[in-house]
């Protein structure tokens, strides 16, 4: 098997959700599969220690327009790759990896992180305290455009769009 990307999002529309993602994230929720001995990296957003909800809350207020009701806040998106990636000798060894393939992955989704969203990515944090290394990164969707919030802009609403762009992003 070849290794695989591996991304998924997924849509915060409270402030409730922002907040309960945001302490299973950092580990102020107990996570019964995540090893506390190991430590995990922020790599966008390490400069403001403040709870995301309050970052989040903050972003948006320079707005035209308060969001609605329904709208998404915040874009929760989870980034990794396929154990044969990171663990090419043997797929099978659950919490090993190459440091160095971890480390290249970790920089150049950093990157495309901030090459992609800017300042719309207001935290990213590698984790590497499970199985697999992966990256929690929370976007909040601003449109300059109509100064509002926009996940469907951003990242596509339901429907064969939102697939396109979807799919488009599996293969950065």
């Amino acid at each position: 098997m070849s290794p695989l990307t591996i991304l998924r999002i997924e849509k915060l529309k409270t402030f409730g959700n922002v907040a309960g993602s945001d302490d299973h994230v950092t580990r102020n929720r107990e996570t019964p599969n995540a090893d506390p001995t190991k430590e995990n990296v922020r790599l966008i957003g390490g400069e403001d220690l403040r709870a995301l909800e309050e970052i989040v809350k903050e972003k948006i207020s320079t707005l035209l327009h308060r969001p609605r009701h329904d709208a998404v806040l915040c874009t929760e998106m989870f980034l990794s790759a396929s154990p044969e990636y990171f663990r090419p000798k043997d797929p099978s060894l659950y919490g090993q990896w190459s440091d160095s393939l971890m480390q290249q992955w970790a920089l150049a989704s950093r990157d495309w992180l901030a090459q992609n969203y800017g300042s719309k990515c207001v935290r990213a944090e590698l984790h590497l305290d499970e199985s697999t290394p992966h990256i929690h990164a929370y976007i909040v969707p601003l449109n300059e455009k109509t100064g509002r919030v926009s996940h469907d802009a951003m990242f596509g609403g339901r429907g064969g769009q939102g697939r396109i762009k979807l799919s488009k992003l599996q293969n950065w």
